[in-house]
């Protein structure tokens, strides 16, 4: 019976209409309830609750499932039904933390032909309790999964051991898991005939950023786009609280191995756009001299973590040596000083600085961490000029008393984004644990696309996240493909196309010149609901961009310096929720990504949803997403040009149908 209303619910959401009488239409109710302030309109979040990690993605019998242990359906990725919870039986002892859902097409674990099983992790209160994988089962077309009485059906007795996503691998004809050992950032892959023994195959880890959880991994291919045919391997795995990177490889049923150009560029830095001034892997060279004890010893790799090579400049591990150390003089003659840096936070006396005719004009000190992450200096106004670099450690306590840096890099492209040196999906703030969703359907019907989603939260504020409904939603669902560049494979990342359903009037312009500030006069939507297509052509202007969410005194700015190649997404002054100290500090941040011109111009592709931002930048090399939280009333769009003019080359824009109330029906489960 519930399957047959799942098969109806298929058949009302595609064509819109009333199809039987266990079918009513709550249009009228969603379109009424789902309004409340900050609530998304066209990305799934849940009538009430909380939402994370996006769990279970599968396409089966017309249908896309998602579940976050919650569950919800759709047809197209863009109109969701929610459903009730799905998880029963259990002892009620432990959490369903995430994993992932298979069908068994072919009853492998004898629990019967296309029945559905579940994985996830069984965490148990204040981690006192290892973490153990377990299953449920459903019958009924994945509306419930019922706990299987043998659980746990993997357990190492490990206290962090999570996130287990199942899939088929049809090479060898075997199901495959991919699990993570979050502490010792590291993924276990294990493989199974019935889905209830499971063998270990072998572990991935030492390459990427090392420094916090690994969490919510999948493995998958994927497509080379414009190379018919030809497909790699992709590893995806979250490193908390709020990021996800990826490694591009080939698996061979056994043992995921990474590209060796991903390697070197993981580990050496090869193909970094720019010249090499130091990496320090002789130690201590003849370009610098060192005083006193800071700097005296060679590198040590102790107690630090995402440098590049084996070895750094400092001494992280003792925090009582005090000293210098100078770079012989060179001729600034790139726009950019890039470095690796990490240590404490404190301006006056821990501090990598740049000296010009006997002054610091450039500086910078750690933060608090033994992490090292990009920096820059913005140098061309001192372009032929002579200058050296200082690092200077007056500190001798042992509280966050050193720093240290790392392959010191000449370039023309600004590398100050403040991250670990890693192949990051996404550079805004809010895009976590992504998975994909698997076709257990006609493996025809989609081609090569892959589809994918993530969580767009943060966990340093999800739980203080302002929405009065719950906490958290999805991203827009997007595909996936690698683009082959000479240091090897990345992932371009594009909106899903069936979100064009939901445009309304177009507005366009072109040829526009932007000079100062000024707004978007052929767009000026009523609500923060619209998709926007730019091309901007720089022009004369050092920097160029949209003041996005204006009103009241606030905005959200977007910003890009063609010289430097540098994007930043600015949210320090967007929010209305200004009450809470904690998520202020944590949320008011600015986000930078390295951009390159695409045929000297910029791509952009816009969507703002209410409570968020995500930007796909020239077809998707680099991506933003972010949550903003702004008032009712910021919907002004400004268009501005700095230090001269550019040219907006084409500009399209939609307000956005919500979701909520679409004329569709739904089934009534009770």
């Amino acid at each position: 019976m519930i399957i047959s209303m799942l098969r109806r619910l298929m058949v009302a959401f595609t064509l819109g209409v009333l199809t039987t009488s266990t079918v009513v239409a709550k249009e009228n109710l969603l379109r009424d309830t789902m309004q409340e302030k900050y609530r998304p309109q066209y990305h799934f979040s849940p009538k009430n609750g909380w939402i994370g990690d996006p769990d279970g993605l599968v396409f089966t019998k017309g249908l896309f499932h998602l579940y976050w242990w919650g569950h919800a359906v759709s047809p197209d990725l863009v109109h969701w039904q929610e459903l009730p919870y799905p998880m029963k039986g259990g002892d009620g002892t432990f959490s369903y933390f995430s994993g992932s859902v298979v069908v068994d097409k072919h009853n492998t674990g004898g629990f019967g032909e296309n029945s559905m099983l579940a994985f996830y992790t069984k965490h148990f209160p204040g981690d006192s309790l290892p973490e153990t994988q377990a299953v449920s089962i459903s019958r009924d077309g994945g509306l419930s999964y019922h706990y299987y009485e043998n659980n746990p059906v993997l357990d190492i007795g490990k206290i962090f051991f999570r996130d287990p996503q199942v899939f088929w691998h049809t090479p060898d004809q075997r199901w495959k898991m991919v699990v993570s050992l979050p502490d010792v950032q590291e993924i276990h892959i294990y493989e199974s005939d019935d889905l209830k023994q499971w063998r270990f195959c072998s572990a991935f880890g030492g390459l990427g950023a090392q420094n916090s959880f690994w969490e919510c991994p999948d493995l998958f291919e994927i497509p080379v786009l414009g190379e018919s045919g030809h497909k790699k391997w992709v590893m995806l795995i979250g490193r908390g609280p709020n990021r996800v990177q990826y490694f591009v490889g080939d698996f061979d049923g056994q043992t995921f191995t990474p590209d060796s150009l991903i390697v070197n560029y993981l580990q050496h830095g090869s193909g970094l756009q720019g010249v090499l001034y130091d990496d320090f892997e002789k130690g201590i060279s003849a370009k610098w001299k060192a005083s006193d004890r800071a700097f005296q010893s060679r590198s040590s790799p102790v107690a630090a973590t995402d440098f590049l090579g084996e070895k750094y400049l400092g001494d992280l591990s003792n925090g009582l040596a005090t000293g210098y150390v100078t770079s012989e003089p060179f001729t600034i003659s790139h726009g950019a000083i890039n470095f690796l840096i990490a240590g404490g936070r404190r301006v006056d006396s821990l501090s990598v600085n740049l000296i010009v005719d006997d002054q610091v004009v450039r500086s910078t000190t750690g933060d608090n961490t033994s992490v090292f992450k990009w920096n820059g200096w913005d140098v061309r106004d001192l372009a032929g000029k002579v200058g050296h670099i200082e690092v200077v450690d007056l500190v001798n306590d042992t509280s966050h008393a050193a720093i240290a840096i790392d392959h010191v890099l000449f370039s023309d492209q600004l590398m100050s984004h403040q991250l670990e040196h890693a192949l990051w999906l996404d550079y805004g703030n809010d895009y976590y644990a992504t998975r994909i969703w698997r076709n257990y359907d006609d493996p025809q019907r989609f081609g090569d696309t892959v589809f994918a989603i993530g969580w767009m939260g943060n966990w340093e504020y999800a739980r203080k996240a302002p929405s009065s409904w719950g906490r958290g939603f999805q991203s827009i669902p997007r595909t996936m493909a690698l683009k082959r560049y000479p240091t090897g494979y990345r992932i371009v990342q594009r909106p899903i196309n069936q979100l064009k359903q939901l445009r309304q009037a177009v507005h366009r312009t072109n040829n526009v010149i932007v000079e100062g500030v000024k707004p978007l006069e052929v767009f000026q939507p009523t609500r923060n609901t619209y998709e926007m297509e730019v091309e901007f052509r720089p022009g004369s202007a050092a920097k160029f961009g949209f003041n996005l969410l204006v009103g009241d005194g606030r905005k959200l700015v977007l910003t890009y310096d063609p010289k430097l190649s540098m994007m930043c997404l600015d949210r320090t002054n967007c929010t209305d929720f200004i009450s809470d100290q904690q998520f202020t500090k944590a949320f008011a941040k600015t986000m930078y990504a390295p951009v390159d011109l695409l045929n000297n111009t910029l791509k952009l592709h816009i969507f703002v949803d209410q409570a968020s931002v995500e930007i796909f930048t020239n077809d998707g090399e680099v991506v933003f997403s972010a949550v903003t939280y702004p008032g009712e009333n910021q919907t002004g769009i400004e268009l501005f040009a700095e230090g001269g003019s550019a040219e907006i080359v084409s500009l399209t824009a939609w307000e956005m149908k919500s979701i909520w109330g679409e004329p569709q029906a739904y089934v009534d489960l009770q």
